[in-house]
């Protein structure tokens, strides 16, 4: 939508609404009183008269205007992104396709490209000392660029939103794209929920501050930012304090901005504020350079007072609004909030991921925005406004395939690029591992002895077999669950099963898991547990007989039927990996290679002497769980080659032996030698007798399951159609034609290896 078009329509729509939207923004305007202009603080000033429905207003100070401009010196930006504001309280969509929706603070994600560039620059700046700083007495190690600029992350909570650049000689300026608004420049950053956090303008000032008094310390780069900055913080940190840090803007005739900015953000938080306490202008920075670091912290301890916040408006101030707007507001709680188009629940924004949030939590949280308003209200007026807010807020999207989601941003596994998370990657959970780049001399044996041990022992120090392993790690890491593969452990107690699984976890995460057994995955309600998850354990599964349909509609990708408690019944696909541990394989009785062609069998068969178990090596290699993480990434730089390593393992012999051991169809094939041509074996059938095994495929097949011991042979039929798939499994062809004596295969019986249990005669 062009500007001009945006704002027009913002116009058109709003006429009547003004009190109401400028009310969702933030500013408080009885009709035709004066009171304290919203825009410049000042007292008795103003009057919004809103003529013709327009939102008109006059003020002594600001001037006169309409409601867009009165959001426009609201938020000190132009008319474009005004109206982009009140666009949001209308739900205008901005484009033809909203992709995600930051409610409040965050109007719009950060650019990416300005994202990107301040990350490269960040990890590429050394440590040293800032000639700036230096000048006004900092002697703080901070990172510097080549020419000895400062280069200053801002950022908002988890999110890194670009970068500030101050040169030696205190010339400043933004990455191009930062996303200004909302952003600031950590100083002492938040661990935890801090008792105090206060905020500044300028980095320097803020630096300052953090000598003055402890808690989480935030330069907002500017007195305009401060009201975004705090009411981020608020919505964040409520029981927080916040104190404004303010610049004594003071001269002669002239308004104190940076009081007056302070004390209406103060207002807007029911924070404090203290400045400095001078005849000129100066900020704190300046009164510590001028009176000493002690001076400086008993006058901003006793100078720090509280603003009085406005008192709410009175009355039925809700009741006449529409639920979509009452909606809106319930959306203003939350930095991003989103529903599921099939199940109908929501998700809110949380740190970097989508979590969902039950429909009691939105209810109290809509009755404290009726409480607030002193609105009385009912249990079927909020259960309207929930239900508006569906159609309000925007669809949840499918999580991105190409990212590997870190406590701490995304690696994109395509174009090898870690950036900070943004909302449309629509991800539902990380694995709680904060990223670093790889050093060039680090390596598994000397970083990780620990894993490194484990693996070379499950492995039987087979370097092949170690790197398959790390393949299937990989696999679970990067959530290739699109490969269409599960990986199944198999073998004798205590060979480090349980270890691989629990290392598993560990790379994804433990919200991230779900464990359960084969039973689960074939019911629609016990599906449910799996949708949000990115890796499914199957761990000390007993003795398994069956199809698995539902592990395998899971790993081919398929939509399967989700029936979770108390919402609606619908169909998803499960983007997990599934692995499987036990001491006896599963044996499946799906003959049509749906299950085949996607198992991938490990087997540990080196059991750890009793001598040499360690009771806690999952917890010591749970502390060298990043190595293992950079290692996977730089060793599968091509995701391909990870892949090949277990198409590689799905057919080694150690897998062909455990499927021989657990289908018996499948070790009779390996009795059976091919030729290039149907010239060999007849396939025969139930009715020749006697039996001649030596000449009919199917009587060497009834030979061998008696020879064996086992019951249970496949009819002429069942034999008929899964004989091509059980030859698969070992890798040969199998070709038939029709004679007039039956079929002809090109299938020969090895009777030297079938000796014991091949009758004798005929």
């Amino acid at each position: 939508m062009r500007n001009i078009d945006l704002i027009r329509q913002v116009k058109q729509q709003s006429t009547g609404r003004w009190q109401s939207i400028l009310s969702s923004l933030g500013a408080e305007v009885p009709l035709n009183r004066h009171t304290a202009c919203p825009a410049c603080g000042g007292k008795d000033r103003f009057r919004f008269d809103d003529k013709e429905g327009n939102g008109t207003f006059i003020c002594n100070q600001c001037g006169s205007g309409d409601g867009l401009d009165l959001v426009r010196r609201l938020f000190n930006v132009d008319v474009t992104e005004a109206a982009k504001e009140v666009a949001k309280v209308l739900a205008i969509p901005l484009t033809k396709k909203v992709v995600f929706a930051h409610f409040g603070e965050n109007p719009q994600p950060p650019n990416i490209t300005a994202v990107e560039k301040a990350t490269k620059l960040i990890q590429d700046a050394t440590l040293g000392q800032s000639q700036y700083l230096i000048r006004k007495g900092h002697t703080c190690s901070i990172k510097l660029l080549k020419d000895g600029s400062m280069i200053l992350p801002v950022k908002q909570g988890d999110e890194l939103l670009g970068a500030q650049i101050i040169k030696p000689n205190g010339e400043k300026r933004f990455i191009s794209g930062t996303r200004k608004k909302g952003g600031y420049i950590p100083v002492v950053d938040f661990t935890g929920t801090p008792d105090t956090v206060l905020i500044a303008e300028g980095y320097a000032t803020a630096l300052t501050v953090s000598q003055l008094h402890e808690g989480v310390v935030l330069a907002a780069l500017d007195e305009g930012n401060l009201l975004p900055v705090a009411t981020w913080v608020r919505k964040h940190y409520p029981q927080s304090k916040i104190i404004i840090a303010a610049d004594n803007d003071v001269k002669p005739d002239e308004a104190n901005i940076g009081k007056i900015k302070a004390e209406k953000t103060a207002k807007v938080v029911n924070g404090w504020v203290t400045i400095p306490p001078t005849k000129e202008k100066a900020d704190w920075d300046d009164y510590r350079q001028q009176h000493g670091i002690e001076a400086a912290k008993q006058a901003f301890i006793e100078g720090a007072y509280q603003v009085e916040p406005d008192k709410q408006k009175t009355g039925n101030n809700l009741s006449q609004m529409a639920d979509n707007e009452k909606a809106l507001l319930l959306a203003e709680r939350y930095e991003g909030i989103a529903v599921h188009s099939d199940s109908e629940a929501f998700y809110r924004y949380v740190s970097g991921v989508w979590k969902k949030i039950s429909l009691l939590e939105l209810g109290r949280e809509m009755g404290n925005v009726y409480r607030q308003h002193n609105t009385n209200f009912s249990k079927r007026a909020v259960n309207n406004v929930v239900e508006a807010l569906k159609i309000i807020v925007p669809v949840l999207g499918k999580p991105c395939n190409d990212v590997i989601p870190f406590a701490n941003g995304v690696f994109n596994i395509k174009t090898k690029v870690f950036s900070p998370h943004q909302p449309d990657n629509w991800l539902l959970n990380h694995n709680g591992i904060e990223y670093r780049p790889a050093t060039p001399d680090e390596n598994l044996r000397d970083h990780a002895p620990h894993f490194h041990k484990w693996l070379d022992h499950v492995a039987n120090s087979d370097p092949y077999k170690m790197k398959r392993i790390f393949a299937g790690l990989y696999m679970i890491l990067a959530n290739r669950y699109d490969w269409e593969l599960f990986l199944e452990i198999t073998g004798i107690g205590g060979s480090g099963k349980s270890v691989f699984a629990q290392i598993a976890t560990l790379l994804v995460g433990e919200d991230n898991t779900g464990s359960s057994n084969m039973a689960a995955l074939d019911t629609a309600r016990g599906r449910a547990q799996f949708v949000s998850k990115r890796l499914i354990t199957l761990p000390d599964q007993p003795k398994y007989i069956g199809e698995a349909p539902g592990v395998k509609a899971i790993t081919g990708g398929d939509l399967i039927e989700i029936d979770p408690k108390y919402e609606h019944q619908y169909s998803t696909v499960i983007r997990a990996v599934v692995i499987a541990t036990n001491n006896t394989p599963m044996i499946f009785t799906e003959r049509a290679d749906g299950v085949a062609r996607r198992r991938v069998i490990f087997q540990f068969n080196n059991k750890v002497k009793d001598e040499d178990k360690d009771s806690r090596l999952a917890e010591k290699i749970s502390s060298e769980i990043a190595v293992i993480v950079r290692r996977l990434l730089a060793t599968f730089d091509d995701p391909e080659d990870a892949k090949a390593l277990l198409l590689e393992q799905r057919g080694s012999g150690e897998a062909i032996e455990i499927k021989r051991e657990s289908d018996p169809l499948i070790d009779f094939c390996a009795y059976l030698i091919t030729l290039e041509a149907a010239s060999g074996m007849l396939m025969g059938n139930a009715n020749i007798y006697p039996p001649v095994p030596r000449k009919y495929l199917y009587h060497a097949y009834t030979a061998y399951m008696q020879g064996n011991g086992n019951k249970n042979a496949l009819s002429l039929t069942a034999f008929g159609r899964s004989i091509n798939n059980a030859l698969k499994e070992l890798g040969k062809r199998y070709i038939r034609e029709r004679t007039k004596h039956g079929y002809r295969t090109n299938l020969e019986l090895n009777e030297v290896e079938a000796e014991d249990w091949l009758p004798s005669v005929p």
